[in-house]
């Protein structure tokens, strides 16, 4: 089993998507009242925290307010697990995880323990898409019931050590093996990738990685050169450089590698006769196609929390239109025009869920997207303008909401 763990900002958003996400299951909710929503969750939640506002963090209200844990075990170790299986594992998963000592690391007395058990928290399994794997998410209040603060200081080490004591307890494999397990899979699979190609295409080798459950995120300047990628595995993600042998699946090594894997094409690549009557110039212009017409793309990732990152790929032409017609105008006054125009662009690319995800961390009241998407016959830019303008709606600030 591993186990990650971080404090964020956007706790109304992490369990919205907890609760909410297609085929979760709720398995536990800590001094919370069943059946309630996600967003009362996080009102009573907030509620606590401002009982303690004047003793907690002098005052000021937490930035990072809500702890965000994953659980995620292998496979084989969660094979025909019932909902008490998954309650349990929760419930010792709790339990280690506070009696964790880190005072003599953080030099923090803050440090000795957490108190998620006298905590308000909700726990709910989801299943990746793709793989059907089971995991847990947790999202628990900052702050516990008696008005402490819970530490978060070297948390996500805290989270690999209760893991690693639970799998020692059950005979699970440790995280680390895990990590070395996962990383050599993802390897063996780029390796037979490459062995496949007749020629080495970064569109290719993404597609192959997808078609076998993988999510690769390709990282590009702007010319459209890779300069980097990574590769995700479930919730886990592995940058490029830890691939492979030497470094040998970067993308400054990636089709040297793809060569030595098929000797034979550089060995009798064919050699074109060039006729006697062809000018140098002629040569030039052969050699340098025409790319007018061609479309200057522009890339972004764009995250919009610490497990999720979308890939947006979208002509110069249009992203234009999207950073022209995206207005503040009717925004929420927190709302930054970064925000609305990625909640445009993820529209653009269809990402649906994103962009309400990332409007409502702006603080937008939403807009009904029911039937929403793009007609048969828009053109690009046209396409972007919508995109805008629903953007723009999305953004605006709730009627009747008061913060």
């Amino acid at each position: 089993m591993i186990a990650k763990a971080s404090t964020i900002s956007h706790g109304a958003n992490a369990i919205r998507y907890s609760v909410n996400k297609d085929r979760a299951d709720i398995v536990k909710a800590n001094l919370l009242p069943d059946g309630i929503s996600p967003e009362a969750m996080y009102g009573r939640m907030m509620l606590v925290q401002k009982k303690f506002a004047e003793n907690i963090n002098k005052g000021r209200p937490l930035r990072r307010n809500v702890i965000r844990i994953e659980l995620s075990p292998a496979k084989e170790e969660s094979r025909d697990w019932s909902m008490d299986d998954w309650t349990r594992l929760a419930d010792e998963f709790i339990r280690v995880f506070d009696s964790i000592d880190l005072s003599s690391k953080t030099k923090r007395a803050s440090s000795m323990q957490t108190n998620l058990k006298g905590s308000q928290y909700i726990v709910a399994l989801h299943r990746d898409a793709k793989s059907g794997i089971l995991h847990l998410h947790i999202d628990a209040n900052r702050v516990d019931m008696n008005g402490k603060i819970n530490d978060s200081h070297k948390i996500g080490e805290r989270a690999v050590m209760a893991a690693n004591i639970i799998n020692e307890k059950r005979g699970w494999v440790q995280s680390k093996e895990i990590g070395i397990r996962h990383r050599q899979e993802i390897s063996n699979c780029c390796m037979e990738i490459l062995r496949t190609m007749d020629k080495f295409s970064w569109r290719q080798y993404k597609m192959e990685m997808t078609k076998r459950g993988y999510k690769v995120h390709i990282q590009e300047n702007g010319d459209g050169k890779v300069y980097g990628y990574s590769i995700k595995r479930g919730n886990s993600l592995y940058k490029s450089s830890v691939l492979g042998v030497g470094r040998n699946l970067t993308p400054s090594k990636i089709e040297n590698t793809w060569a030595k894997l098929h000797p034979q094409e550089r060995m009798f690549e064919p050699v074109k006769n060039v006729s006697r009557q062809t000018r140098p110039a002629d040569m030039t212009s052969v050699l340098q196609s025409p790319t007018a017409s061609q479309h200057v793309m522009k890339h972004y990732d764009i995250v919009t929390d610490e497990y999720h990152s979308y890939h947006v790929e979208i002509p110069e032409a249009a992203d234009n239109v999207i950073r022209k017609d995206c207005s503040l105008k009717e925004a929420h006054p927190l709302a930054k025009i970064e925000e609305i125009q990625h909640t445009a662009l993820l529209l653009f690319a269809g990402y649906l869920d994103a962009a309400t995800s990332m409007a409502t961390s702006s603080g937008g009241g939403g807009s009904d997207t029911g039937g929403w998407g793009r007609d048969k016959d828009e053109d690009e830019q046209e396409w972007a303008r919508r995109c805008a303008r629903m953007a723009n709606s999305m953004c605006k600030r709730r009627r009747g909401l008061h913060r």
